[in-house]
């Protein structure tokens, strides 16, 4: 061994190991393809943990062999079951960062830096245009990163940060990745690139101490101040700063090491048959020969403290896992780790002190504990989806994140959801339905899903929308769906016969206006609280049919015409707000539109609505898409976004543009200038003209979502998210009981809306919660609106009219529609949802 010229070294080498047996060093073997890390603080032991497991007990299997995590008997271990979610973060991932606040701090290979929250939702997102390697954290908070041509980045946790400089030296090739940058005890940042140990001083200072000319930095470990540096001739080199503190020849054995810190300031080296290890100060406290080599050579070690320290390396090409002592050398402990699949990563251990785990990343894409003190095999976890081979960051309580190429899977314990109803038991008439969510009380927000043990008896749509069928029992299963939550609910429910006793009513109604002008009105009057929905004709959008014919088909006492429709040329597809079941299937941004709450409650407003869309749990560029029309087929050769549902029919009906099928909220297809079928259980986007590009966003596995954004006209938010039934037609002619009629201001421009007079059809709803669905043969817009007030009208709108107007009630017509229409407004006690 050699030292530098310093006289005062050693004096300082002595006192750095004493703070040293305070300070745990971290592995950072990032540099290195495919590695574990833990992603927090480098500091005290107390503050290097990675909690995976709060305990484990001694000796809990006898054989050392993999025990899935359900079959441990242990009541303090907290172990990982499941994958909670999936990030895609646009490149190859390095070991993730795990942040104190619980975020996640990534970056890939080709430049990207992002920082996303406990549930995978991104944050922050930037591109560096280089080359990027792992991201270390300092107890200081500083998160350091290297880049290629030698660049060093410092980052805070919230994503603001600079490259801190590039480094020039003699012989230094320009487009090389450096190693992942590590920090020393003191939190300085290090890394090495081609012969150079590259550094930052407190004063922010660029440092570097190269080695001899032809002699590459193959490994280094953080010491109390410095780095140990491998160098490619077999020397480890002991340095800090610019400074050469000392450096060991290794014997031919170890000069392909794989280095560790001990723990207590000095390293620890393995490789092949041999083993050795070197105190603070450069003296050899052990060296090692063992009776065979691994199978491919051994990982990266890790240290474990208590009361016999041990250091644990694993086979990269075999199933054995091995833990050596500290002081000598001597094995430990030795397991076989079967489901690794054929070995593990070169930096594929990673310790947790505080509870006495090592975690081991096999080939195969399990991650496996290892009990440190009793030797034995924990448990294990694998998400069949993706191997952990690109490292992994402790989140505590049985959580991880690791990197499965370009993904970031986030993995951990089941957390226990209590799924509750007001009622322990429903009863529901037939022709009653009911929205289970409305008193359903869950103690985490989670996605739920519903089903039936009896469809014969009641359905349950997917919000969770009760449907009568037939008289009987049958129970209803809620269960946590969201990814890493279990919890489920059994409720009964009971169907009984129908026993309502509202009646629509009709009338015919003469009104005389103060202008003189009479009129006879036919009105139907629906009490508060009778079933309404909106009848489609065929129970499809863009069909039509006779009114009698929708409304015997929804089984109606009372029916309605809707919104406009294209009643002259084309498909004849509606032009107002569409909802069925609480869900739009048709966008109609002008004019009123009407809307039927759970509760009972009417609203009308100028309502407008937006689909807003994302992919991969982001709403944010290039994630997001948007769609501006729902199931209206566009004419060829224009710019258009749509979405089409399964109330569109089987297929979307046409063959241009590009196609994007979601099925379950995942991409499953894209077509270009096909008649795409409209999956049950999705929706169809096509994109065509200068919006086709919008198709590019999307590829096969990808996960999409969507909001509803609905405004009023002034564009204020309105809540219409408890509204089952809506329909959009209009103008408004009566609010809170004043005449209120602007039809220009809602997007009118015909003399038959605006000036002219023609048959009528309205809706009005009077002060006590009463409907009224009345037609007129001719009125104008003001007189239509001054008949309203004259029937008693709180809130009322024009619906379509002309020859469609019709009104039908007690299985006869009262007025009679001149064409086939494309929708109604359906009442009754029994109806056929």
């Amino acid at each position: 061994m050699t030292t530098g010229n310093l006289p005062e070294d050693k004096a300082m080498k002595r006192e750095n190991s004493k703070r040293w047996l305070r300070i745990i060093a971290i592995v950072t073997a990032a540099a290195l393809s495919g590695g574990l890390t833990a992603g927090i603080e480098r500091g005290s032991a107390s503050n290097v943990r990675i909690d995976i497991y709060a305990k484990i007990a001694a000796a809990r299997q006898t054989a050392h062999s993999i025990a899935p995590f359900d079959n441990i008997q242990s009541k303090n271990i907290r172990l990982t079951e499941t994958v909670y979610w999936e990030y895609e973060a646009g490149g190859k991932l390095n070991a993730p960062l795990a942040l104190p606040d619980g975020k996640l701090f990534l970056t890939t290979a080709n430049g990207l830096l992002s920082i996303v929250d406990k549930n995978g939702k991104p944050i922050i997102s930037k591109n560096q245009y280089t080359e990027l390697t792992a991201p270390a954290m300092n107890r200081k908070g500083e998160i350091w990163i290297s880049g290629g041509s030698a660049r060093l980045y410092r980052y805070d946790s919230k994503g603001s940060g600079e490259m801190m400089g590039m480094y020039y030296f003699r012989g230094k090739t320009e487009k090389l990745i450096p190693s992942a940058a590590i920090t020393d005890g003191e939190g300085l940042p290090y890394f090495s690139y081609q012969h150079a140990v590259l550094s930052l001083n407190e004063a922010g200072e660029k440092e570097m101490l190269l080695l001899p000319e032809g002699v590459s930095v193959t490994g280094m470990a953080p010491a109390g101040q410095g780095v140990f540096a491998l160098g490619s001739n077999g020397t480890l080199y002991a340095v800090q700063g610019s400074r050469l503190l000392w450096q060991a020849e290794l014997e031919p054995a170890l000069r392909e090491a794989k280095l560790a810190a001990d723990g207590s300031g000095g390293v620890v080296l393995a490789a092949g048959k041999a083993l050795a290890r070197y105190e603070a100060d450069g003296t050899l406290r052990f060296k090692r020969e063992l009776d065979a080599a691994p199978a491919g050579g051994w990982t990266s070690p890790v240290v474990l403290g208590g009361d016999e320290g041990v250091f644990v390396a694993a086979e990269q090409r075999g199933n054995a896992i091995v833990a050596f002592r500290l002081e000598d050398g001597a094995e430990r402990w030795r397991v076989s780790a079967s489901g690794a699949g054929g070995g593990f990563s070169p930096a594929a251990l990673a310790p947790d002190r505080a509870g006495g785990v090592v975690l081991a990343a096999g080939r195969s894409g399990a991650v496996i504990a290892i009990d440190g003190e009793a030797g034995t095999i924990a448990g294990s976890f694998k998400h069949a989806a993706g191997a952990a081979a690109g490292g992994v960051a402790v989140m505590g309580g049985g959580r991880i994140a690791y990197a499965s190429a370009s993904v970031l899977v986030a993995a951990g314990p089941y957390r226990p959801v209590a799924v509750t109803y007001a009622a322990a038991a429903l009863k529901l008439p037939l022709g009653k339905r009911l929205l289970l969510a409305d008193k359903l009380k869950l103690s985490a927000p989670v996605a739920v899903s519903y089903r039936t043990d009896n469809a014969k008896v009641v359905r349950v749509s997917g919000e969770g929308i009760l449907t009568p069928v037939a008289v009987g029992k049958a129970n209803i299963v809620v269960e946590a769906i969201t990814p890493g939550y279990k919890g489920q609910l059994k409720l009964p429910v009971e169907i009984t016969a129908a026993s309502s006793t509202l009646k629509a009513t009709h009338a015919a109604q003469k009104i005389k206006l103060s202008s003189g002008k009479a009129f006879t009105v036919q009105t139907v009057s629906i009490p508060k609280g009778m079933p309404v929905t909106l009848g489609t004709a065929k129970r499809t959008v863009g069909t039509a049919q006779g009114l009698m014919d929708i409304a015997k088909s929804y089984g109606a006492d009372a029916a309605i015409n809707g919104t406009y429709f294209s009643a002259y040329e084309g498909l004849p597809e509606p032009y107002g707000m569409m909802m069925l079941d609480g869900k739009m299937e048709f966008l109609g941004n002008t004019g009123t539109t009407i809307g039927f709450t759970w509760d009972g409650t009417v609203l009308m407003d100028h309502l407008r609505a937006k689909i807003v869309g994302g992919t991969n749990g982001s709403f944010s560029h290039p994630n997001n898409w948007y769609a501006y029309f729902m199931n209206r087929t566009p004419a060829k050769g224009v710019s258009t976004a749509v979405m089409f549902t399964p109330k569109k029919g089987k297929q979307i009906g046409f063959a241009y543009g590009t196609a994007v099928t979601v099925r379950n909220g995942v991409v499953t297809s894209e077509a270009r200038n096909k008649n795409v079928d409209i999956p049950s259980d999705g929706y169809v986007l096509v994109f065509a003209g200068a919006e086709e590009k919008l198709a590019d966003r999307f590829k096969a596995g990808d996960k999409v979502e969507y909001k509803l954004e609905t405004t009023n006209l002034v564009g204020k938010a309105v809540d219409w998210s408890r509204v089952h039934t809506a329909v959009g037609a209009g103008p408004r002619l009566v609010k809170d009981g004043k005449l209120a009629i602007n039809p220009s201001a809602e997007g009118f421009t015909e003399a038959k809306i605006l000036t002219n007079a023609a048959a009528r059809s309205g809706i009005l709803v009077k002060q006590d919660g009463t409907v009224l669905l009345a037609t007129v043969p001719a009125a104008t817009m003001r007189e239509w609106g001054d008949i309203m007030l004259k029937l008693g009208a709180h809130q009322a709108m024009n619906l379509d009219g002309g020859a469609s107007s019709g009104l039908y009630a007690g299985g006869r017509p009262i007025t009679t529609p001149g064409r086939l229409i494309s929708n109604a407004l359906v009442f009754g006690n029994n109806l056929k949802y």
